[in-house]
């Protein structure tokens, strides 16, 4: 019985050592940049629902500080924020509202 119980708890240790290097490599990942992004993308809006949902799923975006329209006819959409996936922003704006084309992307001081 002794001789299970070690094995389980070094099998528990070396588990145990994993999960910790796992949480590690998985954090220093996924940190985020300090640089403040911001993106303009023209999207196909028709109506002022799409301008709304527009504004709406951008805002949904992790690391978004900041979104609004410009241009004559409030065709682009202005983000700023940190950390920005600029091509799944644009993806989901694409399924959601309509084409999306990326404008510009720079760095905001």
């Amino acid at each position: 019985m002794g001789f299970l119980h070690l094995q389980s708890s070094s099998y528990l240790t070396l588990l145990s050592s994993y999960y910790i290097y796992y949480l590690w490599v998985f954090r220093e990942g996924k940190k985020k940049s300090n640089m403040k992004q911001k993106v303009v993308l023209k999207v196909a809006m028709k109506c002022q629902k799409c301008r709304t949902r527009s504004l709406e799923v951008a805002a949904e975006q992790e690391g978004v500080s900041f979104v609004g329209l410009e241009g004559n006819e409030k065709e682009k959409v202005v983000v700023i924020g940190d950390g920005i996936d600029v091509v799944k922003l644009a993806t989901i704006l694409r399924k959601k509202v309509g084409t999306t084309e990326i404008i510009s992307l720079a760095e905001q001081k």
